[in-house]
């Protein structure tokens, strides 16, 4: 899937759009789904999972899929395209009743094999998103894997020299479980998205327990550069204070050694593409 990107900018707009439409297929609805159907679930998936922006266009990757191979939309030559652009508006897709879904051949191999359908999935959300937001994102589009998975590799050394560097603690809540086996609850959670081209580097990687390793990879918070801690406006909840509203403006612990700290230009993509700004208080 030819992914639209520029300089670390996520655009996650296709591999939404496709799993929103393997969740309906799998839900037995017709091959092609109407635009008026997709435009206000595949928005709300971009507000969720995608990166803050002005504004969001569904209408994008209903339109542009089609050069991936599999994807179609009826009658594509007779819609007006906007000017200087190479789609139609928004406006005359929803005034058409505009129609897009897999082409016959896809969707035929896809209904027939579940296994490829879970395949596809979990290639979809391995090759896009961290593991600690999949199930999230299975549940917005309503996709059931059964128990079924196929987790692509990780680097186990990476997650044990993160692990060493922070002392086996989070660095942001200062967890530390340990049963006799070793540590238990912590991740190392990488700053810039292995997706989005982050390396398996200490410098790219902090100590962090599952819950605070999900919400970083939601946009809960973020890191800035002095290693203040920074909690979104859009965190809300009763019980939230101790975990993350006590801690904003607080800084992380940090690594031991000065070459394990995270490197600035990670964490700056974290704040653009992924902290869901913003931040409280400002």
């Amino acid at each position: 899937m030819n992914a639209w990107e520029r300089g670390g900018v996520r655009a996650p707009h296709k591999p939404l759009l496709v799993l929103l439409a393997l969740g309906r297929l799998q839900r037995r609805e017709a091959r092609l789904l109407e635009y008026a159907s997709l435009d206000e679930p595949l928005a709300r998936l971009l507000r969720t999972f995608g990166p803050r922006r002005k504004s969001y266009h569904p209408e994008y990757p209903f339109w542009y899929l089609r050069n991936d191979l599999v994807w179609e939309v009826p009658d594509a030559s007779s819609y007006t395209l906007k000017q200087g652009g190479g789609s139609p508006p928004r406006s005359e897709l929803l005034a058409r009743d505009a129609r897009a879904g897999f082409t016959v051949e896809a969707f035929r191999l896809l209904d027939a094999d579940p296994t490829l359908l879970r395949e596809v999935t979990q290639l979809l959300l391995d090759e896009h998103f961290p593991e600690s937001i999949h199930d999230d994102i299975l549940a917005a589009v309503g996709l059931d894997l059964g128990g079924w998975t196929r987790r692509a590799r990780r680097d186990p050394e990476f997650r044990a020299a993160v692990l060493q560097a922070y002392s086996r603690t989070c660095a942001v809540c200062g967890f530390d479980g340990h049963l006799s086996s070793g540590p238990f609850g912590l991740d190392a959670a990488h700053v810039k998205w292995k997706q989005a081209g982050g390396p398996d580097e200490v410098s790219n990687g902090i100590a962090m327990c599952v819950l605070h390793h999900r919400a970083f990879d939601r946009g809960a918070f973020t890191i800035e550069g002095d290693l203040r801690l920074s909690i979104s406006a859009d965190l809300v909840g009763s019980t939230i204070h101790a975990l993350f509203l006590d801690l904003h403006g607080k800084s992380i612990r940090p690594p031991h050694a000065q070459k394990d700290f995270v490197r600035a230009e990670y964490l700056e993509w974290h704040r653009q593409e992924v902290f869901l700004q913003p931040a409280r208080g400002s």
